[in-house]
């Protein structure tokens, strides 16, 4: 089975008050740290969704093939639409990783394929809702294809019944929003 991994790294990163996805963590990229976990698993089959600043970061990261969101400002669901549309005759799974969420690590990813062997969903669970990483099999590319705005899978994700396989996200579940949440995150790794 092909997976693809699907990086979402479109977006403005308007909270963290510059372009987040270059923000350093052990001395690369933020969104280098996520493909470099992403192709240690499923090696020259990693994709990144740029849009805000696309030829600043497409400058700045390696080992990935770039899919440009031009519609990045209606939400994370038109890259979503973007990627899945790109990958729908390339691959039999979809990964869909989010640039902003370093703490998912290798280790989780490969426990995430685990559950979904055999299955066409498997995703991440919150504390109160399902959420990616995610891996979609091809009986939701359609679904994928047609998001739009900021929905993002969550949605989709909330509306599959039966409910689907769900792996704790746990810790990892920190999202990089600020630069507070970014020094979190440091201090993290650095008493590890």
């Amino acid at each position: 089975m092909k997976i693809a991994v699907l990086i979402l790294a479109a977006g403005g990163g308007s909270r963290f008050g510059s372009n987040k996805q270059l923000a350093l963590i052990d001395g690369r990229p933020m969104l280098q740290h996520c493909i470099n976990t992403a192709n240690s698993l499923c090696p020259n089959s990693v994709y990144t969704v740029l849009g805000s600043q696309a030829e600043q970061l497409s400058k700045k990261i390696s080992n990935t093939k770039l899919i440009f969101n031009e519609q990045w400002q209606e939400g994370l669901g038109s890259s979503i639409a973007a990627g899945a549309t790109h990958l729908q005759n390339r691959c039999d799974a979809i990964l869909i990783l989010l640039a902003d969420q370093p703490a998912v690590n290798r280790d989780y990813l490969e426990r995430l394929i685990r559950l979904f062997e055999g299955s066409e969903l498997a995703c991440s669970r919150y504390s109160a809702h399902l959420g990616v990483p995610a891996i979609f099999g091809p009986s939701h590319f359609s679904a994928l294809k047609n998001m739009e705005g900021d929905e993002g899978a969550k949605m989709l994700l909330q509306s599959v019944t039966p409910r689907p396989k769900s792996l704790a996200l746990g810790a990892s579940a920190l999202d990089i929003d600020t630069p507070e949440d970014l020094d979190i995150f440091l201090d993290q790794i650095k008493n590890e």
